[in-house]
């Protein structure tokens, strides 16, 4: 694909670089190709963030878009490219060479976390990124704290997912993506457990589902829901004890003001919300068939309720 137009933000220009790339190839590659300058233009800021949660959220819906998963591709790629930041250049896949005596373990990672040192949390990941544990030690310290809302532990989780995207080459820079959202911000706990109990997790996806719908499909309590998938995903039962005793105190009151359901899933601007009528839409087709009691179709409706009235992000910074 001919990333000028990206490079440059000509985002008018960017549907028929699309369109220009789907003549001879399939949707699916269109993706890759776009996910993939979404993970190279990575930075921790919050669109840079979004858009690539934005490329995964329109992949776990590419069979329910259908044929509208190519305009899903579209406004992903006006996200990635309207979200690089103007400093950016395109990072080295390869890992950085490493002293013999460099540390792997999990405290070293948190040092490099509690310090903010980006390349101290890079050279640890450099040491790790192969290795068949890497996932717990990973996932461990990105639910270390639940800063900006869960963002280090949700974006860990769609990095992992994403690690073989640019291939075995690539898995270093797109394990990268999230040691460096871990290092962006300070963490004012380390290495703090649960209370040990087996979380009801039927109970607290119903709970954080209607607190979204209860609260207008507000951005803060719908990440809490995303925050939950994340620790689903990453199947570790010390994570997902950590985040469920974090979230366990959602009480939310019953909203009496419903609203129509949502029909579809909607494409548009994603920087309007963040992605997050996107996300959400992902997130219940990920989760209806385990959690089928819990109110979905309420929540959708309320996500979109949001999405259609709350101040847009779209001409916000892109830093």
């Amino acid at each position: 694909m001919n990333y000028d137009a990206f490079i440059e933000r000509d985002l008018d220009a960017v549907p028929a670089v699309i369109a220009a790339f789907r003549a001879d190839h399939s949707a699916e590659e269109a993706w890759t190709a776009v996910t993939r300058f979404a993970v190279l233009a990575f930075a921790p800021s919050q669109h840079s963030k979004h858009a690539l949660l934005a490329c995964l959220s329109a992949w776990d819906l590419r069979a329910v878009l259908g044929e509208r998963f190519d305009d899903a591709i579209v406004e992903c790629a006006v996200y990635a490219a309207a979200s690089r930041q103007p400093w950016s250049e395109p990072p080295m896949l390869d890992p950085p060479k490493l002293a013999s005596d460099r540390r792997g373990d999990l405290e070293e990672l948190r040092a490099a976390i509690a310090a903010s040192d980006r390349l101290r949390a890079e050279r640890w990941l450099a040491s790790r990124y192969s290795d068949l544990d890497l996932a717990h030690d990973y996932f461990t310290a990105a639910s270390d704290d639940f800063e900006d809302l869960g963002h280090k532990l949700i974006v860990a989780t769609a990095a992992w997912r994403l690690a073989d995207l640019l291939g075995e080459k690539g898995r270093y820079a797109m394990l990268r993506v999230g040691v460096w959202e871990m290092a962006a911000y300070g963490s004012r706990e380390s290495g703090v457990g649960g209370r040990g109990e087996t979380p009801d997790l039927e109970s607290l996806c119903a709970s954080l589902v209607t607190n979204i719908a209860a609260n207008g499909g507000d951005i803060v309590s719908a990440h809490e829901l995303f925050l939950f998938d994340a620790a689903l995903q990453t199947v570790d039962d010390a994570v997902i004890r950590r985040v469920c005793d974090h979230l366990r105190d959602i009480n939310p009151a019953s909203t009496s003001d419903p609203r129509p359901p949502t029909p579809e899933t909607p494409i548009y601007r994603f920087a309007r919300d963040y992605g997050a009528c996107l996300k959400a839409h992902a997130v219940a087709n990920r989760l209806r068939s385990r959690f089928p009691n819990a109110g979905f179709d309420e929540m959708l409706a309320a996500v979109q309720h949001n999405l259609d009235t709350a101040p847009s992000f779209e001409g916000m910074s892109f830093a």
